[in-house]
């Protein structure tokens, strides 16, 4: 075997396993953030000072006790946040009987560049059913590990930076309550479902 060859292989299993490590580090947390999960939305949305997109306190009543999808993400991601986003109100549509009888929350991780008037056009492009988060970047951390999403800075070219983060959906019934949670890439059969559910609860 010549030395380009053993190169190339040695080069190409540094790459799968670092890419294994990746999906198992993901996997890692998907798993955490559904274990530790609350068991009711009003355990900590009334402990945290967040605003909405239109510069309301983030409270319980912002729920309009309807059912809703939680998720955790930031308006420059190139590819989970926005496919998220758009499935999600694509699917409360055609499941409900109103576009508006599920929330979608959509919490910024990244409150330095989201603000409420940047996060209130990023999260109306998708549906008028999304209810954008944001605020001091203390509480947005707290709020989100009460709900075991792990995200972190990542520095790129340009003194830039992106976000790694859970991309988990979590569902709250209308009382308020933890019923389980959507996963990146699911099944779009199942998600149908899990939604068709939840919008059914009482």
């Amino acid at each position: 075997m010549n030395f380009a060859r053993k190169k190339f292989i040695l080069l190409s299993s540094i790459i799968i396993s670092f890419i294994i490590i990746l999906a198992l580090t993901f996997l890692f947390a998907e798993y955490l953030s559904r274990k530790n999960a609350p068991q009711k939305m009003s355990e900590i949305i009334d402990k945290v000072h967040l605003i909405d997109h239109n510069g309301q306190a983030f409270k319980k009543t912002t729920l309009k006790n309807k059912p809703s999808l939680l998720f955790f993400g930031f308006t420059n991601c190139p590819e989970i946040c926005p496919t998220t986003l758009a499935d999600l109100s694509e699917i409360t549509k055609e499941v409900t009987s109103s576009v508006n009888a599920i929330n979608i929350i959509f919490v910024t991780l990244d409150p330095i560049r989201d603000n409420k008037k940047h996060l209130k056009d990023y999260v109306q492009y998708f549906g008028s059913n999304i209810i954008g988060v944001t605020g001091d970047k203390i509480e947005i951390k707290k709020f989100a590990e009460n709900w075991g999403v792990f995200y972190e800075t990542v520095n790129t070219s340009n003194n830039n930076y992106t976000l790694n983060h859970t991309a988990t959906v979590f569902m709250i019934d209308e009382l308020g309550n933890f019923r389980g949670t959507i996963s990146w890439g699911e099944n779009e059969t199942s998600v149908m479902q899990k939604i068709n559910n939840l919008s059914k609860l009482n």
